[in-house]
């Protein structure tokens, strides 16, 4: 089960994260560091205004959605949600206006306002329904909402800036009118109630006991993931920021593209199983997720780390290009060790609803990475603040595993593990032998062989399971049961 939905996932999961790394690249041939800034930091409070607004009654829904067998929980629900959703878009405002100094007195504030609060309200929007489009399994309309912002906002965004010339506000405009495309399109596949009606107490006490300690959780996780952007705006200036914000960017990035390619089907899957009291499979189905998430993730970061120097030469605009290759790695390897906590033994905690020690979790890992990337850019500058959060988010997953694994059981894939770093192994040392040209055709040419050979290694460690593997994803697509 796991295996097929997360290919029927992949497209909106691969397309999303693809784009917004390649933006970050693309944006480095128009964007001044302080513009660069500017948009990084708005697109980035966008997140947390969300999650402050929408994700926890996101939550309650990805979880507790009403099955299209009851109609009737089903409609009261929909009523709910589309009072709630003019109610929660409030404090998203409240958040834009929060947001104008982003643009350090840049344009006319009322203007301004006005395209950060269309940004934030139609992204979240993206969010939500994209939530709801999951636990409904309608894929389609998933993927359109995922990717009508950083894949429509992408190809909107070059063509404003070969029209109209660069700036922070014309790209986060264009980004704001792809996602108002996707929701008006998505919307009508998973339906909706236009008609507000008051909200349904029962509905609304079970979304806040369920949802609300979610928010406390992923708002102390935002912090532990951006907070360091605003660490280095305040000790370091806009324009420290906006270099540093290339190579952060892409290496956190590239870890997002690889774990999400696996991790959004196992949540759902899992969260049904504990639900029908089906435990011992649950911490299986985790188990498998974690072998996968461990699969993609390590040769995913490893390879990025190798051709660092081929793609930042190629994509990246001589002004960002000397700290971009200097941190781009350590980035990428920070990315994966937080997803990892995010998206295996996090999950684990939050699946037994262990929502206290998540906010510890939380708690360790803000402060952890506040501190070490503090001193870190008074030691090394830019690069000691990236070594910094690699630093915290070592201690961070260190910690989270040990609580997911004595207190709720989680099983640690040690035998895929081991497997999944000699097929890595032999990956990089294939890629590192050959001097490759820094040019599209030495950078195609590194993945290539990288590539092929992490999947022929995968195949020689795992050359037993092959068999088995093969069936199951055959039998499914044939519509059949192992």
């Amino acid at each position: 089960m796991l295996i097929r939905q997360t290919i029927l996932y992949l497209p909106a999961q691969f397309l999303s994260p693809v784009a917004q790394f390649l933006s970050m690249m693309i944006w480095t041939w128009w964007l001044s560091p302080t513009e660069m800034s500017t948009f990084v930091l708005v697109t980035s409070t966008q997140e947390l205004a969300y999650m402050l607004s929408r994700s926890w009654f996101s939550f309650y829904t990805l979880r507790f959605l009403p099955p299209a067998e009851d109609a009737a929980g089903r409609h009261r629900y929909l009523e709910t949600e589309t009072t709630l959703i003019g109610l929660l878009t409030l404090p998203e405002l409240a958040a834009a206006a929060l947001s104008i100094h982003f643009f350090d007195g840049r344009g006319d504030p009322l203007t301004v306002f006005m395209i950060i609060a269309a940004y934030y309200v139609t992204r979240g929007l993206n969010n939500h329904f994209g939530e709801r489009a999951r636990a409904q399994d309608k894929i389609l309309a998933y993927t359109l909402l995922l990717t009508s912002g950083p894949v429509g906002g992408l190809v909107a965004g070059v063509l404003t800036t070969r029209l109209f010339g660069a700036s922070a506000g014309d790209l986060l405009l264009a980004y704001a009118a792809m996602q108002a495309v996707g929701t008006a399109i998505a919307l009508p596949m998973i339906g909706a109630s236009f008609r507000t009606a008051r909200l349904d107490i029962a509905i609304l006490k079970d979304a806040i006991l369920n949802g609300g300690p979610m928010l406390a959780i992923n708002g102390i996780g935002w912090f532990g993931e951006n907070g360091i952007r605003y660490v280095v705006d305040h000790i370091g200036g806009s324009a420290a920021f906006g270099l540093m914000a290339v190579g952060w960017g892409l290496g956190r990035r590239s870890a997002s593209v690889a774990s999400m390619l696996v991790a959004v089907a196992a949540f759902p899957i899992a969260a049904r199983l504990i639900n029908a009291g089906d435990r011992e499979t649950a911490l299986d189905q985790l188990k498998t997720n974690a072998a996968l998430l461990t699969a993609v993730l390590l040769p995913s970061v490893v390879g990025l780390w190798l051709v660092t120097d081929i793609l930042v030469d190629l994509a990246v605009a001589e002004t960002y290009r000397d700290v971009t290759r200097s941190i781009l790695g350590l980035a990428a390897f920070g990315g994966m060790v937080r997803a990892y906590h995010a998206h295996a033994t996090g999950q684990m905690l939050t699946l037994d609803r262990r929502y206290g020690l998540l906010v510890v979790i939380g708690l360790f890992e803000i402060v952890a990475t506040t501190g070490l990337a503090t001193v870190g850019f008074y030691m090394n500058y830019l690069v000691g603040v990236v070594l910094g959060a690699l630093i915290a988010s070592s201690l961070t997953l260190a910690l989270s595993a040990t609580i997911a694994i004595r207190l709720c059981g989680f099983r640690f894939p040690v035998a895929d593990t081991a497997r999944i770093a000699v097929a890595t192994l032999v990956m990089g040392l294939a890629v590192h032998a050959v001097n490759w040209p820094h040019t599209a055709l030495g950078l195609v040419g590194a993945m290539l062989i990288g590539g092929l050979s992490y999947v022929a290694a995968l195949a020689a460690v795992y050359y037993r399971h092959l068999p088995p593997l093969v069936g199951l994803i055959t039998g499914k697509f044939a519509g059949t049961r192992p």
